[in-house]
């Protein structure tokens, strides 16, 4: 059976894991892991997202290096050299069929990245990088394939103004599709995020004529892991957990020209430390859904993946307290951290409906009603 796979970005990091303690050293080890993985995988190639520039373009070029695939952006350039960071295209062979595939970024999005690496490298506009390839690929190739990590408006854009991509496949929308959208003959493939569902897109040929067909394959747990990538993972949740214990550290330095008030850092206590004044507020938690949000991901495989630690604990986000992660979704998650409580100039903050929405957003909880929710989980005082 011939295959191809691919990724297209946002591999390393979610918009909130972006700005957890220890992120760096998190994104690093999910680098090595998915390296290691997807080579075992015969992956065929990567093309980055802006959230895996968190880490900077010379971490990329390291995590490159480890992969046994290329890692495709036609569009991001050395300012200095004025040349490509990563390869255009590559060409793939399918059932004696030649594909090309390309990789785009798009130039709204910011590198990021350590201070060093400011202005050392560049998202160059992707329509004129798109022209160039398609150009290269339309002479050698039945059929043309785009990776891109764009906004929805840019696809199509990308479409009016490149004649001859086939397919593109974006990996910046959260959301899944399970039909392809069409913009003229060009098909949209979106497969969502966070490795819910695998995008396949089988071809077959009838005379001069090609066909597709498209479907989203749930990940479910169905499909056992290979004993190689299951070592992986094991190694991984070890480093993972050593991660989230080490602490952070933060060197603090005043502007020259200006004071800036910072805010008291205060530390999160955990449920123990609230049911002694508050039994009955405790006792109607225990009934609610958020006292058994972490056996979630335990019944899910999850519990080393910082995405859903963010919402499933408490704590998580504490920079002062990195290892801090009290199970499930305690009082402090939304009133806020505990310590000095209940000296009267420490009081709690009330929940508001924006908290609710951190976690219970589209993506997360897209039947969420604010409401219809609240009615479950609403202590008496």
């Amino acid at each position: 059976m011939n295959v191809i796979l691919v990724d297209t970005g946002d591999l390393l990091f979610s918009r909130e894991s972006v700005r957890q303690p220890n992120a760096q050293q998190i994104g690093k080890l999910k680098a090595d892991l998915y390296m290691k993985a997807y080579n075992r995988m015969a992956y065929d190639a990567f093309t980055p997202g802006e959230l895996d520039f968190f880490l900077g373009v010379g971490e990329l070029i390291k995590m490159s290096q480890q992969a046994n695939f290329p890692f495709l952006a036609a569009n991001l350039i050395a300012v200095k050299s004025n040349k490509r960071i990563f390869k255009a295209y590559t060409i793939k062979e399918v059932g004696g069929m030649k594909v090309g595939i390309l990789g785009l970024i798009s130039d709204r999005f910011s590198l990021g990245g350590p201070p060093e690496e400011k202005g050392e490298y560049q998202i160059t506009d992707p329509i004129e990088a798109a022209e160039k390839a398609v150009a290269a690929l339309k002479k050698r190739c039945r059929l043309i394939v785009a990776l891109t990590h764009m906004e929805a408006d840019e696809q199509k854009i990308l479409v009016e103004k490149v004649r001859g991509i086939h397919f593109i496949i974006n990996g910046h929308l959260s959301h899944s599709q399970s039909t392809p959208q069409f913009v003229s003959r060009t098909q949209i493939l979106i497969a969502g995020a966070r490795g819910e569902f695998l995008g396949e897109v089988d071809l077959s040929r009838k005379r001069a004529r090609l066909y597709s067909r498209y479907q989203l394959v749930p990940m479910k747990a169905d499909y056992h892991d290979h004993p190689e990538v299951q070592a992986l993972v094991a190694q991984y949740k070890k480093e993972f957990e050593c991660a989230m214990e080490s602490p952070v550290s933060a060197e603090v330095k005043s502007p020259p020209d200006s004071v800036t008030e910072v805010p008291q850092l205060l530390s999160f206590l955990g449920n123990k430390g609230c049911e002694t004044c508050h039994p009955r507020e405790q006792e109607h938690w225990a009934t609610t859904p958020h006292a058994r949000a972490y056996q979630t991901l335990v019944e899910k495989n999850k519990t080393s993946d910082s995405f859903c630690l963010s919402c499933h604990t408490t704590g998580f986000r504490s920079h002062r307290q990195p290892a801090v992660n009290y199970e499930n979704v305690q009082c402090e998650a939304c009133h806020g951290p505990a310590e000095g409580h209940p000296d009267p100039r420490k009081e709690l903050e009330d929940a508001e409906e924006q908290e609710c929405r951190a976690c219970h957003n589209p993506t997360n909880s897209p039947n969420f009603n604010y409401q219809t929710y609240l009615q479950k989980i609403i202590h008496p005082k």
